[in-house]
């Protein structure tokens, strides 16, 4: 089931806003945890997968530019 970025931030117990939860995404990815981060993203309900790659994603840091194709492939398929 998808959920608000907010909600998940809290249910990991990360904080309790959205870019919590997108910086976790992030640190997975950091971390080499390349599934993770396809399930964390594909936990996000629409809006908020939309915001994270819009509003979040920063395509000039190296990791946000990896994070942001793994996220367009998984929209894709």
């Amino acid at each position: 089931m998808r959920k608000h970025a907010e909600d998940l931030a809290r249910d990991h117990e990360l904080g309790k806003d959205s870019f919590d939860f997108y910086e976790y995404i992030i640190d997975s990815l950091i971390n080499g945890q390349r599934q993770q981060v396809r399930d964390l993203f594909n936990s996000l309900k629409k809006y908020d997968q939309r915001d994270f790659l819009v509003n979040f994603i920063d395509p000039s840091i190296g990791y946000h530019k990896t994070a942001l194709n793994i996220c367009i492939e998984e929209l894709t398929e």
